[in-house]
């Protein structure tokens, strides 16, 4: 499964009043903060820091349905990190065939540029395939007994090797993971497609992935991936809104 590292740490946007759904708001980025406005006017930009401590901190405008009815996922993002949660029974290291069981996170850090993988890597006999006009620089893994979490990066001829080890914390059924966006580059623009699988022989399967109706739940070697979040670390909007979804 994949882990989402976390890589908590204080930004400015810590000294900002906090809004009243938890989110902080980017208006003191000094002399250039108008050249970094979205494109809303003047309105500042989504920014709400996760602790990455195990405890669910996320806020509402964080949180996404996904394919299965009994998991639910969370992402956030400030000036450092990109901030990944997942919360349902498998997330415990202690479910059954938590050895087998995997958390992904894959990240395009130029949607709609043609570049990237434009399916995931093989795991036993199931992969992805991703949504037109994304294309996978990197992702996050987090094996749900957990006993592994790496963030990991595209390479010429299809390969992966490891990037980064995500920081990552979890609590009963919830885990939470933090990708430093230093590692994704300049990027001002992201994609990203989440969703769960279990390896295991005989009982091989995908499901919870971020967006209700993104995939149907079960075994496909190709499971073909229909939705992303899009994600503009310029804009107000708040991460589940509807805007974000691609297409």
């Amino acid at each position: 499964m994949l882990v989402l590292a976390v890589f908590a740490g204080c930004s400015r946007a810590d000294v900002n009043p906090k809004l009243d759904d938890g989110a902080v708001p980017i208006d003191a980025q000094g002399d250039d903060a108008a050249a970094d406005a979205p494109l809303d006017g003047m309105a500042a930009a989504y920014s709400h820091t996760i602790t990455i401590d195990g405890n669910d901190d996320f806020v509402a405008a964080d949180t996404f349905t996904t394919t299965s009815a009994s998991y639910t996922a969370k992402v956030s993002w400030d000036s450092e990190h990109v901030y990944l949660g997942y919360a349902g029974p498998d997330l415990d290291p202690a479910a059954p065939q938590a050895a087998t069981k995997w958390l992904f996170a894959y990240v395009d850090v130029d949607p709609g540029a043609a570049t990237g993988a434009i399916t995931s890597q093989l795991y036993r006999t199931q992969r992805a395939a991703f949504p037109s006009g994304f294309g996978a620089e990197y992702y996050a893994r987090w094996k749900c007994d957990a006993s592994l979490v790496s963030l990991e990066q595209h390479q010429a001829g299809d390969t992966w090797v490891s990037a980064a080890t995500p920081a990552s914390a979890r609590t009963g059924t919830f885990v939470e993971l933090a990708i430093p966006r230093a590692v994704l580059g300049p990027a001002t623009t992201i994609g990203v497609v989440t969703w769960m699988i279990n390896e295991q022989d005989g009982v091989e399967a995908s499901y919870a992935g971020l967006y209700t109706g993104n995939f149907t739940d079960g075994y496909t070697a190709s499971l073909p991936i229909t939705k992303y979040l899009r994600i503009d670390f310029a804009s107000p909007r708040a991460p589940n809104d509807p805007a974000n979804q691609v297409p």
